[in-house]
């Protein structure tokens, strides 16, 4: 796969994590919030595509005959759907849905509580959620018979520069751009999905 395609897939992955963290930026931004939610949301955003990747190698060859249409077509969904929640949602609620139940506990504790969201199981809970998107992404790429490694390091460290990113930008701005980010990153993903059903 291009080298291109590979950045853009990483940062349209790394909308989730940046606009998520705007939002979190806005209350907790020490140096020690900002290492703590880049580390994660970078290590999850590289162990998820790794796992999904494991799961399409291994269909790939039942699918042959219309594996870019079995590859693209998940991307398309994902990014269809962070269009559609990125306009009828608040900025940051991407995370908020069905899949992230968990994650939406959490967040209604801490807003109780005034519990740190970068630390404990709170941590855990939200790196997964944004990361799950990954983890679907990582299936077509099996699907295609890409170089997993690479390519998870580079989404990953993509999300760990975008989670860092978004906290500074939340200390300043609060979610205002949480939305673009997001826009961004579902038009990235829609449009590579349908490259991979013609590449």
């Amino acid at each position: 796969m291009h080298c291109i395609n590979m950045i853009l897939i990483a940062v349209g992955l790394g909308a989730d994590a940046m606009s998520i963290c705007m939002g979190i930026g806005i209350r907790w931004n020490t140096g020690r919030h900002r290492f703590r939610l880049a580390w994660h949301m970078g290590f999850f955003q590289f162990i998820m595509p790794i796992i999904g990747w494991s799961i399409g190698e291994r269909v790939a060859g039942a699918v042959a005959s219309v594996a870019p249409y079995v590859a693209g077509s998940p991307i398309i969904f994902i990014g269809l759907k962070m269009l559609y929640e990125a306009i009828t949602s608040k900025p940051g609620d991407l995370a908020q849905k069905e899949e992230h139940a968990f994650e939406r506990a959490v967040e209604k504790a801490g807003a109780r509580t005034g519990k740190d969201p970068t630390r404990g199981w709170s941590l855990v809970f939200l790196s997964v959620a944004t990361s799950l998107d990954a983890l679907v992404v990582g299936f077509s790429l099996g699907i295609k018979n890409v170089n997993i490694w690479g390519a998870s390091i580079l989404i990953g460290f993509t999300a760990a520069a975008m989670a860092l990113a978004g906290v500074i930008i939340g200390k300043h701005v609060g979610m205002k751009l949480g939305r673009f980010a997001e826009l961004a990153g579902a038009f990235v993903l829609i449009a590579l999905g349908i490259s991979f059903m013609f590449t």
